[in-house]
């Protein structure tokens, strides 16, 4: 950001940033896990559900209303959507994890807050959870569409062996996968399953809450 903007600019922009997330509470800043609080991998996200779908997908279509045509518009927000739709998917998987580990439910108490992982070389992973007391880490992907899910688990895998070569606390650990969705049909089900990937619902994290 400082070769493309200059230092000057850079301090403005940490000051917008420092002043929405401070003052307003409209963004928040969110680390890899494991990350040091000061590391330069953070993301800054926007709080509210609806802000962030206005912005992100709604505000230039409607905007454009006057000078293209309504059905192209509605398409765009749409595809839109299901993206911001797949990252608040992640926020509610993550705080259904959290409710049942504070609940003694479920089939994975935690020992620490659930995050997910990025880095510089192109690993995402949407979720990990770590149950320190059992050496066990769980790895968790998330798709709106739940179609998707069955491409993804090979990416998952692979996004968890580089996170290990670079945790390598966590390699003698047991190693889980864990593929989230609004709803699993039963075929998605088996084909996950005979992968060794976990399937689960929002039906099944929200069992017994």
């Amino acid at each position: 950001m400082v070769e493309l903007s200059g230092p000057g600019e850079v301090r403005q922009v940490g000051g917008y940033l420092k002043v929405l997330s401070e003052r307003y509470r409209m963004i928040e800043r969110r680390l890899p896990i494991f990350s040091p609080a000061r590391a330069r991998s953070g993301r800054y996200y926007i709080r509210d559900n609806f802000l962030r779908a206005w912005l992100s997908a709604l505000q230039r279509p409607v905007s454009a209303v006057a000078f293209r045509p309504i059905d192209v518009l509605i398409d765009q927000a749409d595809k839109r959507l299901a993206d911001v739709e797949g990252y608040a998917l992640e926020d509610l998987a993550g705080q259904l994890y959290e409710e049942r580990s504070r609940l003694g439910i479920g089939d994975f108490a935690l020992s620490e807050r659930i995050r997910g992982y990025w880095d510089r070389s192109d690993v995402e992973i949407d979720l990990v959870a770590v149950n320190e007391d059992e050496q066990r880490i769980r790895f968790g992907t998330c798709k709106r569409n739940p179609d998707r899910l069955i491409g993804t688990a090979d990416a998952l895998k692979k996004s968890a062996d580089r996170f290990l070569a670079v945790h390598p606390k966590f390699k003698g650990w047991t190693r889980e996968y864990v593929a989230i969705a609004p709803d699993i049909g039963a075929d998605a089900r088996a084909a996950l399953q005979e992968r060794d990937v976990l399937p689960q619902s929002l039906v099944d994290l929200t069992a017994g809450l």
